[in-house]
């Protein structure tokens, strides 16, 4: 009954459906689907949840799907595999959007709105310097009440802080305890923007430890 109702939904809800199960059923769900269908529901999940999946299951079946995904899917999942468990970079999601810090508030709305993106991923904007480097984070509320002509710097909310992917989970969790975040940057040892954190993937990987 359960691959029965699986089979009967489209690509994108089957895959909002699978990333709420726990592991054990993802991987018995996935498992029996066929190699194609498996990946079509792959390809709609965040980077983060795919690559939470692949590696619950069996290698043999996780190489597989990896390799029939497609190559900007297969990168960014296998990006995240390279973490381990109980870290940053293991709860991050890939998919987030950045703009200058000297945008204004118009040119960087004009640019969200100009891109494919998700609205789930529309939470918070990162903010990068003219290096690239990190430079803050401006809310989605900030951005809506922000008047045209603010340079995106002056939006970012304080106080400035990111982790490193490395950096062990009980620091994430306290850093979203302690300042009341709803998402947190990850970055390289260079200071590179990878990663965002946000307040769900911290409650999902809590309910997973519990």
């Amino acid at each position: 009954e359960r691959q029965g109702i699986i089979a009967s939904l489209d690509e994108e809800t089957a895959a909002n459906v699978i990333a709420e199960l726990d592991r054990r059923l993802q991987t018995q769900v996935v498992e029996k689907l066929a190699p194609g269908r498996a990946v079509e529901i792959l390809e709609e999940m965040d980077p983060d949840e795919a690559a939470h999946l692949l590696a619950n299951l069996s290698p043999e079946t996780s190489q597989e799907l990896l390799y029939e995904l497609s190559r900007e899917d297969a990168r960014d999942v296998s990006e995240l595999l390279q973490f381990g468990e109980g870290t940053a970079g293991w709860m991050m999601n890939t998919d987030f959007v950045f703009v200058g810090e000297e945008a204004t508030r118009q040119e960087a709305v004009n640019w969200i709105r100009s891109r494919e993106i998700h609205l789930d991923q529309l939470d918070t904007v990162v903010l990068i310097d003219a290096r690239a480097l990190f430079s803050g984070l401006v809310s989605v509320g900030r951005l809506l009440l922000a008047a045209d002509e603010r340079p995106m710097r002056e939006l970012r909310g304080e106080p400035l802080l990111s982790v490193q992917a490395e950096t062990d989970e009980k620091e994430v969790f306290e850093l979203f305890d302690k300042y009341n975040l709803r998402s947190l940057a990850v970055v390289d040892e260079d200071n590179r923007p990878i990663g965002i954190i946000t307040v769900d993937d911290v409650v999902g990987r809590l309910r997973r430890k519990l």
